[in-house]
């Protein structure tokens, strides 16, 4: 194997984990804001517009669902 060749190989399993570590840092993310803008509107301190996003038609409030996260 060339040096070439073993440089992008291992360029593309950096880069592979680095798609990794980013996917799962945006779901921590996610997560944390879900559970944030829970907190915010028990508390009636989230704004209108965050309030309708997390709002589904029924009138349900749920920034898990909104979010696409799972409860942990």
């Amino acid at each position: 194997m060339s040096v070439l060749d073993d440089l992008l190989r291992q360029k593309a399993e950096i880069e592979a984990r680095i798609l990794d570590a980013r996917a799962q840092e945006i779901d921590r993310l996610k997560l944390e804001f879900a559970f944030l803008a829970l907190k915010l509107r028990e508390l009636n301190g989230l704004p209108k517009p965050l309030v309708d996003l997390f709002t589904d038609k029924g009138g349900t409030f749920n920034s898990f669902r909104a979010l696409n996260v799972k409860k942990p």
